[in-house]
């Protein structure tokens, strides 16, 4: 197998993430389809996301004993099946059951088995390079389907664009799954050893980390900055616009994955702290080129953070167990991401001000961001100290 193709189609079956980031795109247009104020148009978000988390466990055991190839194929299947059938939901439980449930049990298998195929496939020189591009799938997947998105439902309505959707994410699911079947577990189904590692407070720290800075924080404001924007009078290109240079930033911020002279904890760190001060400033902007600015700045904090989560499994715990401890850090995104949307969508139902969802979003990206620097800094004084004596 060439490895060059197959982290081709690694990096563009991660980009198929991006259809649930984009959400906002087809916020406005399910909240009219379906005759639903914000907090309930949410709740579509607030389901998936729960089943983002229960499909990262689950799917992350099935990976240990069947292998990624397979992972990604029946994940990838229930993606494009959710998304087909959303097609043809014609009622708000339907569209809860076909968007949040049935897709969100596929939604697992992206980055989880996507992680490890680059674990088995690459050299320990090339993994932090590797998973950056491979990671940075997601971030090309904003500038692709958001646009593609908001042209379907413009031109043809909100079911076809759910329809072409699912059709994208199927065919890019055969092509991954044929270039990663090669890839052989070689992770052990042993549960009370697994979990075992799990107890550990520094478990429980990069749990907090993932659930706060990235679930609640990056996805509260990705879902609503197309409404935000649209409430101002600016439009859906705007909000659009924004999410693609949000995809621009993330690209930029994934490759810095590669470089060696900086710890993966300073790293993320950093890449919390710009998320969080972008993510505010995005709130008070209100011309489209100072939007655009912020909206890489974002972009770049996002997508600097998100490949070291998976680095630091692997530099914490190895690849004996990865499945199943990195599938269980990834259930942390259904409590910050069901939180965070619909907390805000609660808060513009109630008093129609996206502030307070913005403000505490950026407060916990800070404050995460805060915490990795210091955290960071200590381990690495405590090696020094080590050394010395």
């Amino acid at each position: 197998m060439n490895f060059k193709y197959r982290a081709l189609t690694l990096f563009l079956y991660n980009s198929c993430l991006a259809v649930f980031l984009s959400y906002g795109v087809f916020f406005t247009r399910v909240s009219n389809e379906y005759g639903l104020p914000a907090s309930a148009t949410s709740l579509v978000f607030g389901v998936f996301a729960v089943l983002y988390s229960v499909s990262s466990l689950i799917l992350g055991l099935f990976m240990n004993t069947r292998g990624p190839g397979k992972t990604i194929l029946l994940g990838g299947g229930l993606m494009s099946a959710g998304f087909m059938l959303s097609s043809v939901a014609n009622s708000y439980p339907l569209l809860i059951l076909t968007y949040g449930v049935i897709g969100g049990l596929g939604s697992g298998s992206m980055w989880l088995p996507t992680s490890y195929v680059v674990f088995d496939s690459f050299d320990s020189d090339s993994v932090r390079r590797v998973t950056g591009l491979v990671s940075a799938g997601t971030a090309a997947g904003l500038l692709f389907f958001p646009p593609l998105e908001n042209y379907l439902i413009v031109g043809w309505g909100l079911q076809t664009a759910f329809l072409v959707v699912g059709l994208v994410i199927f065919a890019l699911t055969l092509l991954t799954y044929q270039a990663s079947r090669g890839s052989n577990p070689r992770a052990t189904f042993d549960l009370r050893e697994a979990f075992g590692s799990l107890k550990s407070k520094r478990f429980s720290v990069l749990y907090t980390y993932y659930a706060a800075g990235n679930a609640f924080s990056r996805t509260l404001i990705t879902i609503f900055l197309v409404p935000l924007f649209e409430s101002r009078g600016l439009g859906t290109a705007v909000g659009t616009l924004a999410l693609s240079l949000i995809g621009v930033g993330s690209m930029a911020g994934r490759l810095t994955a590669g470089v060696q002279r900086i710890s993966e904890e300073a790293e993320a760190g950093l890449g919390f702290i710009l998320q969080g001060a972008s993510g505010l400033a995005l709130y008070f902007a209100n011309d489209p080129v100072t939007i655009g600015i912020l909206a890489v700045l974002f972009g770049i904090g996002y997508g600097t953070y998100i490949p070291m989560f998976a680095l630091l499994v692997r530099k914490y715990y190895g690849v004996e167990h990865y499945g199943t401890i990195f599938g269980t850090l990834l259930t942390s995104f259904g409590i910050g991401a069901f939180i965070g949307p619909v907390f805000e969508g609660s808060a513009v139902s109630s008093n129609g001000s996206y502030l307070p969802g913005f403000l505490l979003a950026a407060a916990a990206s800070i404050a995460v961001g805060a915490h990795l620097l210091l955290a960071g800094r200590a381990r690495v004084d405590g090696g020094q100290n080590a050394l010395k004596s």
